[in-house]
């Protein structure tokens, strides 16, 4: 039988430097049959111009040039345009393993899943010390099952990278534009849609670590959107899967502490936010060490 159509969406926004890597990555996939969509939010560097160059010499290759909207509305914009059955996203800085594509459809043909994960690892400069860490292991979870391991940050987290979706769902749950945390406010509705998620050990998707990542910058207001993503999470859970109610409040504690601890103590504009998480945290804290 001929193998389905996988859609590649690649967000592209100030990584000329980086972005040869990724998407070399990207093309050197041993499985045959993608659709790589590179989107140029409005990049100010010479991403567009690579985007295009790739796409003369790759008939696989699509380039989309649109105004800056951010990662949420690049990614949207290669949701809609996918043409595959499968569809999964890479950071246009990060890194793919050979063999990850096939890997991620191996795990849905071998399960009969809707949703595959492989292990992601992070990276500074050197990509190849740290993909492919082979250990073998693989499993398939049911729905509740898989959102409390996203929720525990057990076997893999929030990221919407290193996993492999069914185009139809990723369109039926579009990344909210305009907010940062995107991935946090958006993935486990696809693990919801997905009845069953496979998932592999092995380190096949390479993460970048950078030091202007929004971690990493001087506190802004838009790191509230942390809370607001996991308060929807939390009431996406009551209301439909109060069975994981309890790994919901330990991922909603993670949260508030980490946005506590990243609130500049002397900066009187946060001080009743930070008391209020404080509350919050109080509020929560036996349950969480239960």
């Amino acid at each position: 039988m001929t193998k389905p159509l996988i859609s590649v969406v690649v967000p592209l926004y100030r990584v000329e430097a980086e972005m040869p890597l990724c998407v070399d990555s990207v093309l050197a996939q041993t499985y045959d049959r993608m659709d790589v969509i590179l989107v140029d939010d409005g990049s100010p560097d010479g991403c567009g111009r690579l985007a295009e160059d790739y796409a003369r010499r790759d008939a696989r290759v699509r380039a989309i040039h649109r105004e800056n909207g951010g990662l949420s509305a690049a990614r949207n914009t290669g949701t809609l345009a996918a043409k595959g059955d499968y569809i999964t996203y890479v950071d246009g800085d990060d890194f793919l393993h050979p063999v990850c594509v096939e890997s991620l459809y191996g795990l849905i043909e071998r399960y009969r899943a809707d949703l595959a994960v492989c292990t992601m690892k992070t990276f500074q400069e050197k990509p190849d010390e740290v993909i492919r860490q082979t250990t073998g292991q693989t499993a398939c979870f049911e729905r509740e099952k898989a959102l409390e391991h996203m929720l525990y940050q057990r076997l893999f987290d929030t990221s919407a990278c290193g996993k492999l979706y069914r185009t139809e769902d990723a369109r039926g749950q579009l990344f909210p534009v305009g907010r940062l945390f995107e991935d946090l406010a958006t993935v486990y509705r696809f693990l919801w849609r997905a009845e069953r998620t496979a998932w592999e050990s092995d380190a096949l998707y390479g993460y970048r670590t950078r030091g202007d990542s929004i971690m990493n910058q001087r506190f802004h207001e838009g790191r509230f959107d942390e809370l607001t993503a996991i308060d929807e999470l939390c009431d996406f859970v009551r209301e439909n899967c109060p069975s994981v109610q309890r790994a919901a409040d330990c991922r909603r504690f993670s949260c508030l502490c980490q946005t506590l601890l990243a609130i500049p103590p002397e900066d009187a504009r946060y001080r009743g936010r930070a008391e209020a998480i404080f509350a919050e945290l109080c509020r929560l804290r036996w349950r969480v060490l239960s």
